[in-house]
């Protein structure tokens, strides 16, 4: 829709968060000289990595978080922060900020992301209650566990309401700082969205070993406060209640898209700015990208989603040919003793889906493979307990294996292929048997390092991290490592739990489309 002829002069930027540097970065790497953009964000900071927000807990300061800040001491680009834009006026192309301030686009870019809600419940906004979705959240609720555990003089009882992988990450951070953690979901388990129940079950069993608490079908009712007024206890619909010091809500996002509705572009009903496969709204000069915006009737809450939107937004603006392809709700949770990853049609709706699942609950392990009818395209995969495969499978999305497909149900300590960068590159380990390696094998690997562009690295002190592989680079990366004896070809499972392959009934394969 977007009916520009050449790259706009002026371009704003509202929002100034993970997706709007992207697109900055993205523009100004391939723009002409004369391209102006100006990027208005309401937080006092610069953009940080919300993303890795829990790396606060761990002894991350706010500096250690910011994004690249030489994309802002580019002589094209003005950075405002601490103001909000208010109103937009589509006849005139300007928008006014909280500061009265006017600006004028030729496009804009609305990247103005999401909020999170609370729980609409009595007593969600008593004094010990939070959100946690930006920096500010984060410092709020380490000095009120801090402030508070001193005047109680004990550790804190806290609840997580919430059992997605926001929920698990904030819960391992609250464990970090010795608070008592019960996670509280109202589904039938954690992970809802991404998991079975097997594999709910087996998180669960992972999360209650590393000390946390869980409750499922816990559906909160009522939070009540002490004589204090601070927050006290949760009650839940069946009747039971929950003491807690500290409670935190993490039950997804919203898009914040009131200043697209005020502006009359037309939204989703059940929230998002409406986009069209090159990103652009109802109006041809508007754009939205991220979380605030909604494609093919939803909005996804994670970062990968508006990467791909923020890069085909600026090739568009410079008159290339892109289009948004479509959410991947992939997620992967990484906590000491908890490993999970889900991706593509990991709850098996297409029809036909036929599972490969082996599942060892005395190692704490549950991996599916989600195939093609004829048991040889992947569709997607869950694994809990050992998600070392993630990196390698999930490229294989909507390929034929080629191979037996229980052969990718592998056993740990093979070759590794994960992700470590928050850019979306992937960290390439190879599997080096015994820790012995041969002089060709460091050949090998450093020839591979060198024809992909990768970055080698001691990790552990006794492994070989090759960095910044790219998604598409993976198959290949792979064939030289098995090529070079550093993976093995045929890897089938451990002998003593056994994979096993059923094809759903209909009756089955439909009610797990209802749960979903």
């Amino acid at each position: 829709m977007n009916d520009t002829a050449s790259t706009p002069h002026e371009i704003i930027v509202v929002g100034a968060g993970m997706v709007a540097h992207r697109f900055v970065e993205s523009l100004l790497s391939r723009a002409e000289a004369d391209v102006r953009v100006t990027v208005i964000g309401d937080e006092g900071r610069a953009p940080y990595d919300r993303a890795g927000l829990t790396r606060f807990f761990s002894g991350a300061g706010p500096e250690e978080l910011e994004l690249d800040r030489s994309v802002f001491a580019d002589a094209r680009v003005r950075l405002i922060s601490d103001d909000r834009v208010l109103r937009i006026d589509r006849s005139r192309r300007t928008v006014r900020t909280r500061s009265r301030r006017r600006y004028d686009y030729d496009t804009l870019v609305l990247a103005t992301g999401s909020y999170a809600p609370r729980v609409a419940v009595e007593g969600a906004d008593l004094p010990g209650c939070f959100v946690y979705r930006t920096l500010d959240d984060a410092e709020e609720l380490q000095g009120f566990v801090a402030r508070r555990t001193r005047m109680l003089g004990r550790p804190l009882r806290g609840a997580v309401i919430g059992g997605g992988l926001l929920g698990l990450e904030l819960a391992g951070a609250l464990q970090g700082m010795d608070v008592d953690t019960t996670v509280v979901e109202c589904s039938d388990r954690l992970m809802p969205a991404q998991l079975d129940a097997a594999g709910g079950g087996m998180l669960k069993s992972l999360a209650e070993a590393r000390g946390l608490t869980v409750r499922t079908h816990a559906r909160t009712v009522t939070i009540d406060p002490d004589e204090s007024g601070a927050v006290t206890a949760v009650e839940f619909q069946d009747g039971s209640f929950l003491r807690a010091d500290v409670v935190v809500f993490t039950v997804g996002v919203r898009p914040r898209d009131e200043l697209a509705r005020n502006a009359g572009l037309d939204v989703h009903a059940r929230g998002g700015v409406l986009i069209d496969e090159g990103c652009s709204t109802s109006d041809p000069r508007i754009l939205a990208i991220g979380e605030v915006a909604s494609f093919d009737g939803g909005c996804v809450g994670s970062v990968a989603p508006g990467y791909a939107m923020a890069e085909v937004a600026a090739t568009r603006l410079l008159g290339g040919e892109a289009i948004f392809p479509g959410y991947d709700e992939s997620a992967a949770l990484r906590l000491p003793g908890v490993d999970v990853a889900s991706f593509g049609d990991a709850l098996g709706r297409t029809p036909g889906a036929f599972d490969i699942v082996h599942a060892d609950p005395d190692a704490g392990v549950y991996r599916k493979l989600v195939l093609s009818d004829d048991a040889q395209t992947l569709l997607g995969a869950i694994l809990v307990g050992d998600a070392s495969e993630y990196g390698a499978l999930r490229p294989l999305v909507g390929a034929k294996l080629g191979a037996d497909p229980s052969a990718y149900l592998r056993a740990p300590g093979d070759h590794v292929v994960e992700t470590l960068q928050k850019d979306g590159t992937y960290s390439v380990i190879p599997s080096v048997p015994g820790g012995h390696v041969t002089p060709d094998a460091l050949i090998a690997i450093g020839q591979i390092a060198k024809d992909f562009g990768l970055h080698p690295s001691i990790a552990d002190g006794h492994r070989i991290d090759l960095r910044g592989a790219r998604l598409e680079q993976l198959p290949r990366i792979r064939q030289r490592l098995i090529d070079a004896g550093l993976e093995r070809r045929d890897t089938a499972p451990a002998p003593a739990p056994t994979a096993t392959s059923h094809r759903p009934a209909a009756a089955e394969h439909y009610s797990l489309q209802e749960r979903a």
